[in-house]
């Protein structure tokens, strides 16, 4: 899906009359790391680089391009992108944040946490006749309900504040952590606290934030030893934010209820992969929020932000509009 995508965005691009240099074809599951001796080839007169969740945009691939204006990519995630050193340079960075994107996935985590709660794969069990139908008392129904638990957000951007608005007539308690977010920044209702409160108090933990050298890793043995037994773990982010062996083991253990997992560390997951074996464990492919909507709205996101860049005015959806007024003296520096 990602190279229709790519194809349309390029077609729209050079209907308009822009050049388009098309790179190396990645792969699923591995990282395209462009060769040095390719740099000047493939970004010595570019002024937009665009770069997929498969593509590695380094500090060394900016400083081959002397004519580089800005970094578009068509998703939201910018995980490939480094994006310290895009903010060094100067160079404005957009991404496809566009609603479709960040509100589905805000339904879908909602969706995933209704999931575990209710847990219709043992009604499946049952159905396909592998599972004795449970007797109606309270010891041996499987499901529980939503309403009155407590569900923690690690993480408070788009895609958290689209759930909290899906949440917001569940009847839940809503805590949040983000070290970038304070109490007067949060939305009624969440209550901001550190990390390890929300882990010791939660019955649901969301994953919600993107990968950075503080977020990568961020809940390994120590952090997941905090939650409750019965409480459950919910990632629609990256894989890279979780100790995965760490997970396993809390998994496999049942030191945690259960867990649902749209991302890995590596993608495609593994096909031997351990998370496989586990009967609490809701696995999807890094795409239970892929709707057809947001498809649709990448192509004319990604169009926009290029032309927007190359008229020297910041892209419509911007990574780091902090950094505005540095690009602005980096296109200046350009013109001369």
């Amino acid at each position: 899906m990602l190279v229709e995508v790519l194809d349309e965005i390029g077609s729209r691009l050079a209907q308009s009359g822009i050049e388009i240099l098309r790179g190396p074809q990645t792969a699923p599951g591995k990282k395209l790391v462009y060769p040095k001796e390719r740099h000047a080839e493939l970004f010595g007169h570019t002024e937009v680089m665009m770069f997929s969740s498969r593509s590695i945009c380094s500090r060394e691939v900016m400083l081959a391009a002397p004519r580089l204006r800005g970094i578009v990519n068509p998703t939201i995630g910018l995980e490939t992108v480094d994006l310290a050193a895009a903010n060094e340079l100067g160079v404005i960075v957009g991404h496809g944040a566009t609603s479709e994107n960040f509100l589905g996935m805000a339904e879908a985590t909602v969706m995933l946490i209704l999931m575990l709660m209710y847990n219709p794969k043992a009604s499946e069990e049952v159905l396909r006749g592998r599972r004795q139908r449970p007797k109606p008392t309270a010891n041996d129904a499987w499901a529980r309900m939503l309403r009155g638990r407590t569900v923690g957000l690690v993480g408070l951007g788009r895609i958290a504040r689209g759930v909290v608005e899906r949440l917001s007539g569940f009847g839940v308690n809503l805590v949040a952590f983000d070290p970038f977010v304070g109490q007067d920044k949060a939305p009624a209702g969440v209550k901001m606290t550190d990390l390890d409160t929300l882990l010791r108090s939660s019955d649901v933990v969301a994953v919600l934030v993107s990968i950075t050298p503080g977020s990568r890793g961020m809940l390994g043995e120590r952090e997941l030893a905090l939650m409750k037994p019965s409480a459950y773990l919910v990632n629609t982010s990256r894989g890279e934010a979780i100790d995965e062996a760490a997970l396993y083991r809390a998994l496999k253990e049942k030191r945690i209820a259960g867990a649902a997992l749209d991302s890995f560390t590596v993608e495609p997951l593994p096909d031997d992969s351990p998370l496989r074996g586990l009967d609490n464990v809701i696995l999807t492919p890094h795409m239970v929020g892929h709707t057809q909507d947001v498809f649709a709205s990448f192509p004319p996101a990604a169009v926009e932000n290029i032309r927007r860049i190359l008229r020297g005015e910041p892209p419509l959806y911007c990574k780091n509009p902090e950094i505005i007024p540095a690009w602005k003296q980096r296109l200046a520096r350009l013109a001369v």
